[in-house]
């Protein structure tokens, strides 16, 4: 089978798409001799910023000529982008490689599609001899499949209420669960500086070394100060935050790494967060790109358009999955847009109500049948120099992406 016919497989494999616990993967694990890694392992949780955390240390590392994999998730355009090495996404050979032999070796036992990810990504950084993996949690973090992995370095990004029908109903439950990525006697970052108190009282009590933001290390928009390092001036990229790029350097630091200012200048420069307030131009007009799929991501979204004046027509394509608190997510964007687009048919059966969202706005509503009407009515709608939002999930984003790389071919194709 190819690449395309393994995910279809892996989607149908398990009765459950998500089935928390570290039992079955774990066993997989040592019987592919995966859970004992000759390198250096960091593991990130939390409900916001992990991706563009493992992405500030995979730019730091490739710059420093690191072998460093990387794992993520969800992606949003191809599978590929979940397993990278050296900043390179794995070949489709390889993945289904690593497919084979993790269906060779679970022989009865049942895995989800993200515990099949999870143990293809250590498959191949084993094989491929990474020094350094990064790993992101899918969710939450104590029974999350990357979990598996004693890390030796554990990072807790900002925590804000998602996925509470697996996690728990209040910050607090779920904030344990998050630390739970944490070891005894090895750094556990913990990127936000108003973190909930439950994280101080788990890695206290599991006996973890607390790293903490503005008290061991600090930043600023324009400088990061380490535990050993700084001050490293630096000149973030669109899209990226200052609590989560100094996690991403703390955790470095952590792990043994020296900061140098020029690898850290250079490394940002190359750092791309495809889909993280992603600006891109379509003709002549702006698109913003962002997978903020809950209210926290949503208000960063808002101080994001917040930076320029608005002083031009903006537009908002949104669509988002129906377990995501919507309300909130429409409230701290709703005075920067004029319009808004909602589409139906993303996300398939986990998707929200375009008519349900429409409740919700008071503002001009457009209700669509599918993505390509929401865009193309959206776009239609803006005068040169307009702004268009795309946000609400992963799903989204991609959709976008995909529309826009259309409509600059389309047009490309035309002029020629």
């Amino acid at each position: 089978m190819d690449l395309a016919a393994w995910l279809e497989r892996l989607e149908q494999l398990h009765p459950s798409a998500i089935e928390l616990g570290l039992s079955r993967c774990g066993e997989v694990a040592r019987r592919l001799d995966l859970l004992e890694t000759p390198g250096t392992t960091v593991t990130v949780a939390g409900t916001n910023g992990k991706g563009s955390t493992v992405a500030v240390m995979e730019a730091v590392l490739c710059t420093s000529g690191k072998r460093v994999g990387a794992f993520t998730s969800p992606h949003l355009i191809r599978y590929n982008e979940r397993i990278r090495i050296d900043g390179q996404e794995a070949s489709d050979e390889l993945i289904v490689e690593a497919f084979r032999a993790i269906e060779q070796a679970r022989a009865e036992i049942s895995l989800t599609y993200f515990e099949f990810n999870t143990l293809a990504a250590l498959w191949i950084f084993k094989k491929l001899a990474v020094t350094i993996q990064l790993l992101e949690v899918g969710l939450g973090g104590r029974l999350d499949a990357v979990n598996i992995i004693d890390s030796d370095v554990a990072v807790i990004t900002a925590v804000g209420l998602d996925h509470q029908e697996w996690l728990g109903d209040d910050i607090d439950t779920i904030a344990v669960e998050k630390a739970g990525i944490a070891r005894r006697g090895r750094p556990c970052i913990v990127a936000d500086a108003g973190a909930p108190a439950s994280v101080y009282a788990e890695l206290h009590r599991c006996g973890a070394k607390a790293v903490l933001a503005m008290r061991d290390y600090r930043y600023d928009e324009t400088h990061f100060h380490g535990v050993a390092a700084g001050p490293i001036p630096w000149s973030l990229p669109t899209g990226l935050i200052p609590l989560n790029a100094a996690a991403g350097l703390s955790a470095l630091e952590a792990a043994g790494i020296t900061m140098r200012t020029d690898v850290v200048s250079e490394a940002m420069t190359r750092l791309v967060l495809q889909g993280r307030r992603e600006c891109r131009r379509l003709g002549d007009i702006d698109v913003v790109l962002d997978v903020a799929h809950n209210p926290d991501a949503a208000e960063q979204l808002r101080q994001f358009l917040e930076m320029e004046p608005k002083n031009r027509p903006t537009a908002a394509l949104f669509a988002v999955m129906s377990d995501k608190n919507c309300r909130d997510m429409i409230n701290a964007v709703e005075h920067l847009i004029d319009e808004w687009y909602l589409p139906a048919g993303i996300g398939g059966e986990r998707g929200q109500s375009p008519k349900r969202l429409a409740g919700f706005i008071s503002g001009v509503v457009h209700v669509e049948l599918s993505f390509k009407d929401a865009f193309d009515k959206a776009v239609a709608s803006l005068e040169p120099g307009g702004k268009l939002i795309v946000f609400g999930s992963f799903f989204t984003v991609e959709a976008g992406m995909k529309a826009i790389e259309y409509e600059q071919s389309v047009r490309v194709d035309g002029q020629s």
